[in-house]
């Protein structure tokens, strides 16, 4: 399959990294990019950061086209799923389009969005079939979900929400898009991931995100 999903937070510390990598192995192994080059690197989150492999520094695109298989093979991987992490303090929007065009025909890629506008998230949102924005259901975390709602192309959107002091189809409301699923909150904790064992409601709410698109993937059921 040749599809493409994004995920952004609404807002900071709702956990939308880890919400893609759970996406992306409930996928069954799908390629996860990260394209949020201030968010530390998503390697890091994972746990792999010493795993060796490529990282986008380590990409040569230049006077030639990717080959899909070679790709995958050289990035590291969390669990199933094979990572390219941000390592750079810039993307260049092209390099996004080459690799997003080339590992899209080998199968399913989740993408880590950063929340701020930029070159490269424009460039990766003319790949997505869908993006989920990962929301708090308080009052600022709504508030500022609504805003970067209002500032992507129009596109396919869908809203998943951590428990809060705002009902799921409120809040799905006030953001204005569908509400996907609802996830505990993180309650200041970091949240702690295992490709072996991935975290149940989070594995749910990707499940039934994957279901609603159809033939995105032959993913497993949770």
């Amino acid at each position: 399959m040749d599809s493409v999903i994004g995920v952004v937070g609404g807002s900071g510390g709702v956990g939308a990294s880890s919400f893609a990598a759970v996406l992306a192995a409930a996928a069954g192994g799908a390629l996860l990019v990260d394209l949020d080059v201030v968010g530390g690197g998503i390697d890091v989150t994972l746990g792999i950061e010493s795993m060796s492999g490529a990282r986008w520094s380590g990409l040569r695109l230049a006077g030639g086209r990717l080959d899909p298989d070679a790709l995958l093979g050289g990035l590291p991987r969390w669990g199933p799923v094979p990572v390219l992490a941000a390592d750079v303090a810039e993307l260049d929007p092209d390099a996004v389009l080459q690799v997003l065009d080339v590992a899209r025909t080998a199968g399913p890629v989740v993408l880590d969005l950063p929340r701020r506008s930029c070159p490269e998230r424009a460039a990766a949102l003319l790949h997505c079939r869908l993006v989920v924005v990962l929301a708090r259901a308080d009052v600022d975390g709504l508030v500022a979900a609504h805003a970067l709602v209002a500032g992507l192309p129009e596109l396919p959107l869908g809203l998943v929400c951590r428990r809060g002091e705002v009902d799921g189809a409120d809040a799905a409301r006030l953001v204005g898009a569908p509400l996907l699923g609802q996830l505990p909150t993180l309650d200041g904790n970091r949240l702690v991931l295992n490709s072996h064992r991935l975290p149940p409601a989070a594995a749910r709410v990707a499940a039934g995100v994957l279901r609603g698109l159809g033939p995105f993937v032959d993913a497993p059921a949770a």
